[in-house]
């Protein structure tokens, strides 16, 4: 099947159109240039002297005094032309023609070929980007400008059948799709189908994939539009591009309406007192107005997508304008699997290779990481000329993402990788010592992205509720590697900065969210929410006795594993990476029980 041709939107061809117009204006000048110039006889240029030759000898037909340049045209027809810059030796000359009886004929001064296109073709050329700016001004406040609209006419190329993992959110949309079909069977008994829909949920769940998926299902025409193109640096121009989406959206009914990101339009009014928050509450309301006056007739379903609802606009969620408010969350272990079907219909994979157990070590991965670990699975294969996707190529990739790529060419001296090892030895000791962390599956002191050592624990199950201990044990996972700084190397560095800084918000959010602690269930707010000092200083308090408690502990474990750590610092010195059944061999341990 022939692949079809790739779609060119009306702005790429408005400038192709343009690029064409000026270098099809540029050849015309340059063939009317050379034109001319090859109509005018031949000029031989001559000095003062052999000019005044000339007039001495005769043989000249006629002269030609135009400005400073004497044109003399001899009696075979040729040209011949001198500059004489002086008034006095000009007029000698002249007398001297005149004697000898030939004519002589005196021209006004002609601007040359440059000039001329000057004088003409510069107020032409102003005068014509003076009515482009006018007619992209016009354009601009007639709605449209830089404000296109994708319309498939109910052609998408995915369906409900390359949509997985959220079969929740599916399931809601079905009615819509069916009003779409049908609408004469829900206003059969005075029903009232939503008008509206938002999906919410994080970024890469399949929100925008779903819209279109609905699309599709119910054979319609599919109107896209992003929140960030109704604003322009012309105020009152958002208003006008929300009047012209829902008129076309009339006019193609049945159709979906879709909106992606629309906290950039919907957020919440009266923020602030500029022109630029008036001119966005102006588009907010005018779009409040387009939804809100919907014939009960007219088969326009809005459907929206954002991250954070909870900065939308109240009278934008409420029943009448987005009736259903969809959550579409990251999928469990069944979910990533279906998605991974899906994602590896076009990739060849080896036989052997199970979709349920990289569906079980990815998990809090959205959809579209998902996408993007098989792909770079395939890329990983292909560089080893492999011929199918295998299980280390998964792993590969799966570092890849969760540790950062390998600094190939970044190399540290043998005191600052012993360090590396030694700091990351003391995660793993605390991370297989701690009962309610999840497991360690890999250690590398080769330096990845930002960081120059990793450790790697992968959870054994998605976890929706995280219990206190668990919170502790991820704290003192973290303060592990400087816990044996101070033991091991009886010094600190600076590697552990980005371990002390995840570990002092899991603890704040612990005290001050959680109500995990001495101070009992309390809750700070927003952060633009007043707070008493008194309050903020107890929570400071708790948080640190959090840390230093969890630090005790952690160099507490590694005191007593030094020489378990001391195994596993020297077979990291050694190879580099280790994975999770030499860690254990280290430490003389068995592999959890999952």
């Amino acid at each position: 099947m022939p692949t079809p041709p790739p779609k060119v939107s009306l702005r790429a061809r408005r400038l192709a159109l343009a690029i064409l117009a000026t270098i099809t204006f540029s050849l015309c000048i340059a063939a009317i240039i050379v034109t001319y110039q090859r109509q005018q006889p031949p000029v031989q240029k001559i000095n003062y002297s052999q000019l005044y030759g000339f007039a001495e000898a005769g043989g000249a037909v006629a002269l030609q005094v135009e400005g400073e340049t004497l044109t003399v045209t001899r009696a075979d027809g040729s040209l011949v032309q001198a500059t004489v810059t002086g008034e006095a030796p000009q007029n000698e000359v002249v007398q001297l023609f005149r004697k000898n009886k030939v004519p002589v004929e005196f021209k006004p001064i002609q601007p040359g070929l440059l000039a001329s296109f000057i004088s003409w073709g510069l107020p032409v050329l102003t005068l014509g980007l003076i009515a482009f700016a006018g007619w992209r001004i016009y354009a601009s406040m007639s709605g449209r400008g830089s404000f296109e609209l994708e319309n498939h006419n109910g052609k998408q190329d995915v369906g409900f059948d390359d949509v997985a993992g959220v079969d929740e959110a599916r399931a809601e949309l079905t009615e819509t799709i069916e009003f779409l079909r049908n609408p004469e069977r829900f206003s059969r008994l005075g029903g009232r189908v939503p008008r509206g829909i938002l999906l919410y949920g994080p970024p890469g769940t399949g929100k925008t994939l779903l819209a279109r998926a609905a699309a599709k299902e119910a054979g319609v025409a599919f109107l896209a539009a992003s929140g960030s193109s109704f604003q322009e640096k012309f105020a009152g121009l958002g208003a006008a591009r929300v009047r012209h989406l829902f008129a076309k959206g009339r006019k193609l009914s049945p159709c979906i309406i879709f909106i992606d990101e629309i906290d950039a339009l919907g957020r919440q009014r009266g923020r602030g007192g500029d022109s630029a928050s008036a001119d966005q509450d102006q588009t907010l309301n005018q779009l409040l107005v387009e939804m809100d006056g919907f014939d009960q007739s007219t088969a326009v379903v809005v459907i929206a997508s954002t991250n954070r609802p909870d900065i939308l606009d109240k009278a934008l969620t409420r029943p009448g304008r987005f009736d259903r408010e969809i959550a579409v969350n990251l999928a469990d272990v069944s979910g990533r699997e279906a998605i991974l079907k899906v994602h590896a219909r076009n990739l060849k994979l080896e036989s052997g290779l199970d979709l349920q157990w990289i569906a079980r070590g990815t998990p809090g991965f959205s959809g579209a990481e998902l996408a993007n670990l098989m792909n770079e699975a395939a890329i990983a294969a292909t560089r080893d000329d492999a011929e199918a996707v295998e299980r280390k190529h998964i792993e590969i990739a799966r570092d890849r993402i969760l540790m950062g790529a390998e600094r190939q060419g970044f190399m540290m001296d043998e005191d600052e990788r012993y360090a590396t090892a030694v700091h990351e030895a003391g995660h793993v000791a605390v991370g297989l010592a701690v009962e309610n962390g999840d497991p360690i599956h890999k250690v590398s002191i080769l330096p990845r992205g930002r960081a120059l050592g990793v450790t790697q624990s992968l959870p054994e199950r998605d976890r929706f509720m995280k219990k206190r201990e668990y919170l502790e044990d991820q704290i003192a996972l973290l303060l592990g590697g400087r816990a044996a700084e101070q033991i091991l190397l009886s010094t600190m560095t600076a590697g552990a900065s980005n371990d002390i800084e995840r570990a002092v918000e899991i603890a704040r959010r612990m005290v001050s969210e959680f109500g995990m602690s001495r101070l009992g269930p309390i809750h700070l707010g927003q952060p633009d929410q007043q707070r008493s000092q008194s309050l903020l200083d107890k929570v400071e308090e708790a948080t640190n006795e959090l840390i230093n408690s969890q630090l005790e502990r952690a160099c507490a474990i590694v005191t007593a594993e030094q020489e378990s750590i001391g195994r596993l610092v020297e077979l990291l010195m050694e190879r580099d990476t280790l994975d999770a059944d030499e860690i254990l061999g280290c430490f003389k341990r068995e592999a959890r029980a999952a």
